[in-house]
């Protein structure tokens, strides 16, 4: 219950712009999988787009201001059809709050687990962590989010946990984590590569003795699986997606809506085109982008994506990645120094703008929320934009700086004589980082620094702080009474 207090508090769960988009999949699946059978207020919203489905006609001059519009037949990829599935659940059963108490008792488990393979288990120590995780960092928020994104930090504690387990994990529990890592690549790319790059440094840290390598074969066989497996479901959704839809699903141009706004994209499409070839081309004489702007807007000039009819939407996806890599070529110094200096600024901001509507009035704002939900949302004080978003971020500041502080006072006077914990506190340490600068990659990069992308994973640090100040503490207490 503490880890949802900000849910419970707000009367509802948070939403987020895309919140819509995993739930309108899963909704639009089982009314068109059930012939029309199955229906709720979701369909009743987007009904129009429904309603067009199959209807044979040209689609490819066709422009919808939505990503998502069955009606143009433009499926946008990389919103998880199985993460939809369990907040569309959870909505049919308890308007999401199922969801909600399950993160949370995830959480708490995970917490539990991590406090007791570190030889934790008094009940105060155990209650003030939870307590200081819920009250002073940002799990609790994630909790109460109706996104993906709190199955990242999942995935990252879960497979710590395994990377230390040596035994002392029970099957069940062994089974169970494998599983949540298994859910969170189903629920999106990102985690998918943040796992695999953890599980290159595992590999890395376990090849330097035999003993390590011994008790993590399984882990290495076990996380390659979920690998192939999170690999084959993109491949299957987008199969399926295809075969019913009649086109593939197109994942948002990214890549080149950041190397355009970095500045190498517009130099590379000012030098090269129209020889170039590419569907960015007609962008080539604009001053500058805002990436934001450029995938979201709907106003002339500022916006593109979704300003483009469908074809032009295929060709700007289809060519992302060969974009990129041409401006790569022709700037690899420059475009290379933008990647390192945005995913620096993803690294460093984790303040989180999820609690409040911001309406500011605007009578169609959140208009693409069934009418009951978004009564709900503006009633909710969220929706009137009561929570102190400021205060809360500068104490997540303040409780990060502490954290990083204690880790590092406490691993520097950990006793000599327990190297064993030790050990498992470097392994999680070297562990947290490589998620942390591939998480700040991704989002920085990749995409667009957002505070919510690193805000997302960070309250892990102040969990192994934790558990190293209590360790410390705890030794230095015995050899004080000895």
């Amino acid at each position: 219950m503490a880890l949802a207090w900000p849910a419970l508090i707000n009367g509802q769960p948070f939403f987020f712009p895309d919140s819509t988009a995993y739930i309108r999949a899963a909704d639009s699946a089982a009314y068109i999988f059930s012939g029309h059978r199955i229906s709720t207020e979701w369909t009743e919203r987007y009904r129009h787009s429904l309603e067009s489905v199959g209807a044979r006609r040209d689609r490819g001059s066709q422009v919808s201001p939505n990503v998502n519009d069955l009606g143009t037949e433009s499926v946008m990829a990389g919103r998880s059809p199985y993460f939809g599935v369990l907040l569309w659940l959870s909505y049919m059963l308890s308007q999401f709050w199922l969801f909600v108490f399950a993160q949370a008792a995830i959480a708490y488990a995970l917490i539990r687990i991590s406090l007791r393979l570190f030889g934790i288990e008094q009940p105060v120590a155990v209650a003030g962590v939870v307590l200081l995780l819920s009250l002073l960092t940002s799990l609790s928020f994630f909790v109460a989010l109706l996104m993906p994104d709190l199955l990242a930090g999942f995935a990252i504690l879960a497979f710590m946990l395994l990377a230390i387990d040596r035994g002392r994990l029970s099957s069940w529990e062994r089974l169970s984590l494998a599983l949540l890592v298994f859910i969170a690549v189903l629920a999106h790319i990102t985690h998918l590569i943040i796992v695999g790059a953890m599980l290159l440094l595992f590999l890395a840290w376990a090849s330097v003795g035999r003993a390590a390598w011994a008790d993590g074969r399984r882990l290495v066989g076990a996380t390659a699986l979920i690998l192939l497996a999170g690999v084959a479901s993109l491949l299957m959704t987008s199969l399926v997606v295809e075969r019913t839809f009649g086109r593939k699903p197109l994942l948002v141009p990214l890549l080149t809506a950041r190397l355009l706004a970095d500045g190498p994209g517009l130099g590379y499409l000012r030098r090269d085109c129209p020889e170039a070839a590419f569907a960015a081309c007609v962008y080539k004489d604009r001053p500058k982008v805002v990436v934001g702007e450029f995938l979201w807007s709907l106003e002339p000039g500022r916006g593109a994506y979704l300003l483009a009819d469908t074809r032009q939407r295929e060709a700007l996806s289809m060519q992302d990645m060969a974009f990129a890599l041409a401006v790569l070529r022709a700037y690899p110094v420059e475009q290379g120094g933008h990647m390192l200096h945005n995913g620096w600024r993803q690294l460093l901001r984790f303040d989180i703008d999820l609690f409040n509507a911001k309406c500011g009035g605007n009578p169609r704002c959140w208009s693409s929320l069934p009418p009951q939900e978004r009564a709900r949302l503006m009633a909710s004080p969220g929706g009137r934009d009561l929570w102190p978003e400021v205060a809360i971020a500068w104490l997540h500041y303040a409780v990060a700086a502490t954290a990083l502080f204690l880790l590092a006072a406490s691993l520097t006077r950990y006793a000599k004589d327990d190297a064993g914990a030790k050990a498992d506190l470097l392994l999680w340490c070297g562990l947290l980082l490589c998620a942390f600068a591939v998480n700040a990659l991704l989002g920085g990069a990749v995409s667009d620094p957002q505070p919510r992308y690193q805000a997302r994973i960070v309250w892990l640090l102040p969990l192994l702080a934790s558990i190293a100040t209590i360790l410390c503490f705890d030794r230095r207490l015995k050899a004080f009474h000895d």
